[in-house]
C-alpha cells in the first residue's frame, strides 16, 4: 500500500499533467507508477508547477473528505437511547 504521501504527490503531479486527479479506483501500484514516472517528466519544468497548481489543493481535500465519508458509512456508531 502506499503512503498517503506519495498518494497526494501522485495526484499533484497527474493534476499537472492532465488537470485532473487520478481515478479513485486505480491501485496502489498504479498510482506509484504515476509517481515515478510524472515526478521524472516534471523534473525541472518549474513553469508547470508554478501556474498549473491552481485549485489542486481544494479539489484534494474534497477528495480526501469524500474518502473518509465512504470510510466512516461502514463503522459501527456506538450510542445510547
Amino acid at each position: 500500500m502506499c503512503s498517503p504521501y506519495i498518494r497526494k504527490e501522485a495526484n499533484r503531479f497527474y493534476w499537472l499533467v492532465k488537470g485532473q486527479l487520478i481515478p479513485t479506483s486505480w491501485s496502489d501500484i498504479d498510482v506509484e507508477r504515476i509517481y515515478n514516472s510524472y515526478m521524472k517528466r516534471l523534473w525541472g519544468n518549474h513553469e508547470r508547477i508554478t501556474y498549473a497548481s491552481e485549485g489542486f489543493e481544494e479539489l484534494y481535500a474534497e477528495r480526501e473528505a469524500d474518502i473518509i465519508k465512504e470510510e466512516i458509512k461502514d463503522v459501527a456508531v456506538l450510542g445510547y437511547n
